[in-house]
């Protein structure tokens, strides 16, 4: 995995883009073809319960959401970049999972819930103990949940249960990792963070705080 950049582009895209809205006389082949691509990908998941043998599930999986991706493939897409972590792909992960991003925030783009994103390339950078970099993914994908409900809603708790390791490592104590996320709630609920701030947010805290 190259420098870490949290709103940067990093490399080579691995996916189609599938921003492109279909003719409307194909969109009866088009539901034909997401069923079978879900059937197989569901087949696939049946062996490996059987078998375990990750690569052959990724293969599966990659023949339908690599090179051509399904209008409601958001949920598969996200097991796909799970299995990569898993087989030790890591650095393949982190560029799907980019793209998938590219996918939820284009015109007329498949979509999904970008905050899920943002916490599976949390728990990639929390693995590589990359702490810091871990942080702001981890806040990211808060900052983007909480837009994505209403009344910008915060799930303090959870925060500080997900972050607790993460913050372990940076330096923080149980205590400042507790004003930390009272800090980002009361920024949240404001309104005066949002995911492309969440870099120079978290830069500031910590340097604040001399780590």
């Amino acid at each position: 995995m190259g420098i870490f950049d949290v709103f940067g582009k990093k490399k080579t895209a691995t996916v189609q883009s599938a921003t492109v809205k279909p003719p409307v006389k194909d969109i009866k082949r088009i539901i034909e073809d997401s069923d079978k691509a879900i059937a197989d990908m569901q087949k696939a998941d049946a062996a490996f319960e059987k078998d375990r043998d990750i690569e052959k599930r990724i293969r599966v999986y990659e023949k339908y959401l690599l090179e051509k991706p399904q209008w409601n493939s958001f949920n598969f897409s996200l097991s796909l970049a799970m299995m990569y972590v898993k087989a030790g792909h890591n650095d393949k992960a982190w560029d799907y999972l980019n793209q998938m991003y590219l996918w939820a925030i284009e015109p007329n783009a498949i979509g999904g819930d970008v905050s899920k994103i943002r916490f599976e390339q949390f728990r990639i950078l929390k693995a590589e103990k990359r702490y810091k970099d871990a942080m702001l993914m981890l806040v990211s994908s808060y900052v983007l949940r909480a837009y994505a409900v209403r009344d910008m809603y915060f799930n303090k708790p959870k925060f500080i249960k997900d972050a607790k390791t993460t913050a372990k490592g940076i330096g923080f104590s149980e205590e400042q990792l507790a004003l930390f996320a009272d800090d980002l709630e009361k920024n949240i609920k404001a309104k005066k963070i949002k995911e492309t701030t969440v870099k120079k947010y978290c830069s500031d805290y910590f340097s604040r705080l001399g780590l």
